[in-house]
Order: C-alpha cells, then structure tokens, then sequence
C-alpha cells in the first residue's frame, strides 16, 4: 500500500510477545504511522502520560500478564479521552469475555491477522468515533 498523508498519526501498540510488537510497528510504520511501543500497560500508561502530542490510537492486545488491555484503557481513557481504541487478541472468544473487555468493544481484531487485514481495521477505528469510556 502506498504512503498517504493522512498516516502521519501516532499509535501506540502494547503487545507482552516481543515478536508480535516488533511486527505490528514495522507494519505500521511502513505506512506512514508514527509508532509508540510497550511491552505491558503500565509501561503504556507512563508513555501516555510522558508523551508530548497526541495519540490518535492505542493498539493493545487484551490478555498480557499485570494490567490486561482493558484495565489499561480504562485507565488510559481519563488521560486521553478521545483516543481511538483497538484490541486485539489470540484467545478465544470466551477468555476475551472473561477478560471484561468483548462484551463492550467495537473495535477488535483477531491474531493472526494479515498485514492487510491490520491496516484495514486501524483506518476502519481512526476514521470512526473515538472511545468514551
């Protein structure tokens, strides 16, 4: 896909699999897309709070180990109101759900997903309303 102008956004992607975070940025940042990056939701949340500008998106896996994706929006939320929001997530439906999070979330995407499929559903979110808690 070719770089647009519009992907001068910044995303922040919390993923605990070194792999998986290293893939999503790099895909990311092929497109344009100024990447912030952590391994958990509190180092998220310190990020968040350190970084000058704005965030546009946070791509957070759901199940990590510490504050699972949902607990780090809930928490990210009051700090940036009106920030985009997509999770993601390997579990099934049903640890999702467990998780607190499926049940009110719009804005998901299953692992594996393709390239593709990923800079389909972030413009999809980015282009849609933001969170409101």
């Amino acid at each position: 896909m070719a770089v647009s102008s519009s992907n001068s956004q910044t995303i922040m992607v919390v993923e605990d699999e070194p792999a998986v975070l290293n893939l999503v940025a790099n895909i990311l940042q092929g497109e344009g897309y100024k990447v912030l990056c952590a391994d958990s939701g509190e180092e998220a949340l310190q990020i968040a709070g350190e970084h000058v500008g704005g965030i546009d998106l946070v791509l957070t896996d759901i199940v990590m180990p510490g504050m699972n994706g949902g607990e780090f929006v809930r928490r990210l939320l009051p700090l940036k109101p009106e920030i985009h929001v997509l999770y993601m997530s390997a579990y099934t439906k049903y640890a999702v759900v467990n998780h607190g999070v499926l049940e009110s979330v719009s804005s998901f995407i299953w692992k594996p997903f393709s390239p593709a499929e990923l800079l389909r559903k972030v413009r999809e979110v980015l282009d849609g309303p933001g969170e409101t808690g």
